[in-house]
């Protein structure tokens, strides 16, 4: 047997691939052979590379072979739905390791039921034919190997539960179909468990449930510990808990930004500083959790919160990579979890149980790319294939906001930043407006650069008339010390770009888009973020735009691009490589100083 190539060995061999260094050159460097460099650099760029023909079916239609290969649908049947051969469903299989993720997934009772439940719906509607006949034959392999699979188990052990979890009489209104919760929403409310994880779809309404939750644990006396991804999302819940307690009639004692009494017990919002969430007791919510920094650091300093006085644990999140502790805990990784009582929520689930959902499933779609839909709204996990900044160098270069004024920071403590500079993609119709600043953070005592940059603030801005979108970057210019505008000057939006330009002479840049420059502008964000140089805020919307730029081979060379959806085309993620684009040295001087708060 061939023996394992160290990762280490291997994220050199792609290093050196993304250079541009020739096959024969890396396999000779790192001691491979150049049959392995090429595998791995057909996995990086997809098929074809510079200079041959390029592959036939883009980016989008393989991302929806895959999840369709993913959720158990025979080949046949996925070639005929997209048009293409089933040698091409096959061979993507096998070369970008659908076969390998589709055995792992099978691991896992859970998912063998949702094939069959699957499967089986779509034979009631396949009629007779070829495609019953297919679905069929699936049904009764993926049956017998889950009936295998469940004898080969042990036998589940009882599920720890919560005593007194909630008030009687406040549960029993809450469930009332007057108070009007969804199916999903009240069977999470009702579980008793005293572990609990939920992977889940966006935009379903869990945050609301949540915040519901929340308040019956404060009345009936139980602390409770939230711990979100970012400072917007624990808002959010307690923007909810201060809803439902209104709801229900229950008076809020104290009232603050993080922190709401009720009933002599209180809920506290926390960061996902590890270092700083410890000390705590009470139930415990980790609230997007795929998306938290350092999670384990994280659920090992706060989980003794829960030891002292009997509290719970729920664990929530859409799906994010695998191999994270989310994943463990709601793939029940190695049996190390199945003291967890299970909830999944995919969109589907969500309307098929009375969810409105306004303009529509199809128009929703509209606004995003098949990988991004299968991971926000399909619970599927996340998947590289040739994305420019894969997940986990996303998951490295994104940070927690800063806390505001007067949480416990010192006026002293606030970040400054030099060289600030603004990146515009313009757009009218199709795409969005996108305006992202950019600034390098500075030595907060003797105000050298550092080299450092971050991602200050961005905006979106859709079908607004360029006047409009003229008054925003007016607006924006005057509120920062800025030291440059580098704006899109391509298509429709040329002749406001050249107005930008001459009434502010040498500040404002107008740069065309051509193959060449967004190679070069998508190549020196690469090189920022794979240095560390680079922090983004933890927005898992902004982080899965970041990522849909893909790296495609074509006839003349690779480009760089990611798919249209009808919110746009990856927008933020160009204003930010325009921003950042020639500030590729370590700044000599600070200039012009700013703080955050």
């Amino acid at each position: 047997m061939a023996a394992r190539i160290p990762d280490e060995v291997r994220r050199a061999i792609l290093k050196d691939i993304k250079a541009g260094l020739p096959s024969a050159r890396v396999a000779e460097k790192h001691g491979v052979s150049k049959k392995f460099v090429d595998v791995q650099k057909r996995r990086l760029y997809g098929p074809g590379t510079p200079g041959q023909r390029p592959p036939v079916h883009g980016q989008e239609v393989r991302a929806e072979a895959r999840s369709r290969y993913l959720a158990g649908e025979p080949v046949a049947l996925i070639a005929a739905a997209l048009g293409i051969t089933e040698s091409t469903v096959r061979t993507w299989a096998r070369q970008y390791g659908w076969r390998e993720d589709l055995a792992r997934r099978r691991q896992t009772p859970q998912q063998l039921e949702e094939e069959v439940a699957r499967l089986t719906a779509m034979l009631s509607q396949a009629g007779d034919g070829p495609d019953a006949y297919r679905l069929a034959l699936r049904l009764r392999m993926l049956q017998k190997a889950l009936d295998g699979l469940k004898k080969s188990l042990p036998r589940p052990k009882p599920l720890p539960k919560v005593a007194n979890f909630a008030a009687r009489e406040l549960l029993e209104a809450a469930t009332a179909a007057d108070y009007g919760l969804l199916p999903y929403q009240r069977a999470f409310l009702l579980d008793d468990a005293r572990y609990r994880v939920v992977l889940k779809a966006r935009q379903i309404g869990f945050t609301y449930v949540i915040g519901l939750s929340a308040v019956l644990g404060l009345a009936a006396g139980r602390d409770q510990i939230i711990v979100s991804a970012s400072e917007d999302q624990a808002r959010l819940v307690m923007g909810h808990i201060r809803a439902h307690a209104e709801k229900l009639g229950i008076p809020i004692e104290d009232d603050g930004e993080r922190e709401i009494r009720i009933n002599g017990s209180k809920a506290v919002a926390l960061s996902t500083n590890y270092r700083t969430a410890q000390g705590y007791t009470g139930d415990v919510w980790f609230d997007e959790f795929a998306w938290a920094p350092k999670a384990d650091m994280l659920y090992n300093a706060i989980l003794p919160a829960i030891t002292r006085v009997g509290g719970r644990v729920t664990v929530c999140s859409t799906p994010w990579v695998p191999g994270n502790l989310f994943w463990k805990i709601a793939t029940n990784h190695q049996g190390r979890f199945d003291h967890f009582s299970r909830h999944t929520i995919t969109i589907h689930d969500a309307i098929g149980q009375g969810m409105p959902l306004p303009g529509g499933l199809d128009e929703l779609r509209l606004n995003f790319d098949a990988a991004s839909w299968a991971m926000f709204f399909e619970c599927q996990w996340a998947e590289e294939e040739g994305a420019l900044l894969p997940w986990t160098l996303l998951d490295e270069l994104a940070e927690d906001l800063a806390a505001p004024q007067g949480k416990g920071r010192k006026a002293s403590a606030a970040p400054r930043f030099g060289r600030l500079r603004l990146g515009i993609d313009l757009g009218r119709v199709a795409d969005r407006t996108a305006l992202v600043l950019v600034g390098e953070i500075l030595d907060p005592v003797s105000l050298a650069p550092s080299g450092k940059l971050r991602l200050l603030a961005h905006e979106t801005h859709q079908g607004k008339p360029f006047a409009e979108q003229r008054a925003i970057i007016e607006r924006w210019i005057s509120q920062w010390p800025l030291e440059q505008v580098v704006i899109d000057r391509t298509g429709l939006g040329w002749q406001l770009a050249e107005d930008l330009a001459r009434a502010h002479p040498g500040l404002v840049v107008p740069r065309a888009f051509t193959a060449q420059s967004k190679e070069r502008m998508a190549l020196n964000l690469l090189r920022l973020a794979e240095q560390k140089r680079l922090s983004i805020p933890r927005d898992a919307a902004l982080m899965a735009e970041m990522h849909a730029i893909k790296r495609e081979a074509t006839a003349t060379g690779v480009k760089y691009d990611a798919p249209r959806t009808a919110a746009g085309h990856a927008d933020r993620f160009w204003a930010l490589a325009m921003a950042l684009d020639g500030m590729e040295g370590y700044a000599r001087s600070a200039g012009m100083e700013v703080e955050l708060w």
